[in-house]
């Protein structure tokens, strides 16, 4: 019965899922397990270690692999490889699909061990040029945590073209585990092994969790007949299409990881700490782009891509425009939350062991100024995928590089020129993410023709007027003061960790609700999309005693 139960449950894993909002819900849940996981991790860095040089090290020495892995990560193997990789699948079956695709992983790891191996002979020379803040002996503990990262990198590098290769089937729930598995490591590197290597322990979780990514994935893939060949096929029309269409693409989201390189190098000149606080803040305001942003955008990818390869526009439209309602519907009201409870936030995740009170006022006030870019910066991970499924990477690296000089001009002027502190990276973050999402949506509606205006502008519309009466009611009692007290002080003492814990749900669920019954009553369609999805979740329980076999079949679904 045990190995029954076993089977059946883990036959969840390789279910395809069908339909695109319930594969983005399926992932939503499954990366705020992960998210959540990160802030767990987050919690314990901040206790065991507080906003210091040690913290400071241990984020400086992610810049250099970081930049690399996701270059080749976000680039050839996320979006590039995706549409050719089904393409092939669809067309000429899964042992051609395997040739090319081993042919991707094997370029993308000689790249990576090629600058790899730069990095790793030379971590302090090219730390100085990115972090040159640092004292001697931080410098030195970030060029050691640059060496050991950079080998954790090779597994996750493995693991998300594993990851490209289980969404290119539309599986989607391993891939969004991967990164849990990630994270634990990560936690168990803190929780075991610093107390006996200090700030290297974590970077040994860091190796870790990276292999049991890779290891996860690895599992689940072989069930679907992968074949590795260790060979470079450049004669290979469809390896030469990804490495055409990942260039542009891999430049751009470079460009994206320059404009958090040039804040952590703005960071380094600061106050020490100040690059722990910017990342602490950048891990927050990532929850709700993860969530919404990024799950949408992935599980419409696929479908946008298939519509526009068979020349079905209208389809096209309306699957993106569903899609980034639904990423604003949730995104919008998240991010004023965010600012509304920046303070409870940062206490109840970080606010433990030496970190102290200032910087957890400095991190509040950081990722507030962050999150007034996140709807921005979620409806952009759709916006250019859209771009991507039309097999353009030119346009969204034009935008990309005109984001990145008015983010470096903003924060030079606000960190250089204004001497204001380290939370304006926040907001010169803010102001390159909604210049960018603006241009290249504005972009894509010139190049498709134009959407229809209503369809575009009425679901915003409700969405915007709900969130700001949303805004309203929860501003007030927790930002005005009467005397030296504000108003929630005389409801109920925030100084106890229970009673903040508990006022930040119930603000936070009742600013939600006051947002879901405005959107009901303006009939909100994402709304009914959302509550569509709860029948099936009901139906959960019994997936577990239900037998499935193994669907490698790639034929497009009618």
């Amino acid at each position: 019965m045990v190995k029954r139960f076993f089977r059946n449950s883990t036959s969840i894993l390789f279910r395809r899922q069908k339909t695109l909002l319930s594969a983005a819900v399926i992932m939503m849940f499954l990366i705020f397990a992960s998210r959540v996981l990160g802030l767990v991790r987050n919690w314990f860095l901040a206790g065991t270690f507080g906003a210091g040089p040690e913290l400071d090290a241990y984020n400086a020495g992610f810049v250099l692999p970081d930049l690399i892995a996701i270059v080749l990560i976000n680039g050839a193997l996320s979006v590039a490889f995706i549409p050719i990789f089904t393409t092939y699948l669809t067309q000429k079956g899964s042992e051609e699909a395997w040739e090319m695709g081993s042919s991707v992983l094997n370029l993308s790891l000689l790249v990576f061990l090629a600058f790899g191996i730069i990095i790793f002979l030379f971590p302090q020379q090219l730390n100085s040029l990115i972090v040159p803040g640092l004292d001697p002996e931080t410098a030195q503990t970030a060029a050691n945590m640059t060496r050991i990262v950079a080998f954790g990198e090779i597994f996750l590098v493995i693991g998300s073209f594993l990851t490209a290769t289980l969404q290119s089937y539309h599986r989607f729930i391993a891939p969004a585990l991967a990164p849990v598995a990630y994270n634990l490591g990560i936690i168990f590197g803190i929780v075991f092994l610093s107390k006996a290597f200090g700030i290297y322990g974590v970077g040994f979780g860091v190796v870790i969790g990276a292999f049991f990514h890779f290891l996860l994935q690895f599992l689940m893939v072989r069930r679907f007949g992968y074949k590795y060949s260790f060979k470079l096929d450049f004669k290979n029309l469809g390896f030469r299409k990804v490495i055409k269409l990942s260039i542009p693409r891999s430049a751009g989201i470079g460009l994206a990881q320059l404009e958090l390189t040039v804040s952590i190098f703005l960071a380094s000149l600061l106050a020490s700490g100040s690059i722990a606080i910017l990342r602490f803040s950048i891990d927050i305001q990532n929850l709700p782009i993860a969530l919404f942003g990024s799950t949408i955008a992935v599980a419409a990818f696929p479908t946008l891509s298939s519509e526009w390869a068979g020349n079905k526009l209208e389809q096209f439209k309306a699957t993106f425009l569903s899609s980034l309602h639904q990423i604003l519907y949730l995104a919008i009201p998240l991010s004023i939350i965010f600012v509304t409870l920046r303070i409870p936030i940062v206490r109840l995740t970080l606010g433990s062991g030496l970190f102290d009170w200032e910087d957890t006022v400095a991190t509040a006030t950081t990722l507030s100024f962050f999150s007034f870019g996140v709807f921005a910066q979620a409806g952009f991970l759709l916006v250019s995928r859209a771009f991507y499924s039309m097999h353009d990477t030119v346009t969204p690296l034009r935008v990309a590089l005109a984001s990145l000089a008015i983010h470096v001009i903003a924060g030079i002027m606000f960190m250089l020129v204004l001497n204001l502190p380290i939370q304006f990276l926040g907001l010169a973050s803010a102001i390159s993410g909604v210049f960018s999402f603006f241009v290249l949506l504005a972009i894509l509606d010139r190049k498709l023709g134009g959407f229809d205006r209503r369809k575009l502008f009425i679901p915003v519309v409700k969405i915007v007027t709900s969130a700001f009466v949303m805004a309203v009611i929860l501003y007030i009692p927790l930002h005005f003061k009467i005397g030296e007290k504000y108003i929630i002080d005389f409801i109920i003492d925030t100084t106890r960790a229970i009673n903040l814990l508990f006022l930040t749900l119930f603000v936070a669920f009742f600013g939600f609700a006051i947002y879901v019954l405005l959107t009901w009553w303006f009939k909100s369609e994402e709304l009914k999309s959302f509550l569509g999805l709860i029948p099936d979740f009901k139906k959960f329980t019994k997936a577990l005693n239900f037998e499935e076999v193994v669907d490698t079949d790639t034929t497009p679904k009618s």
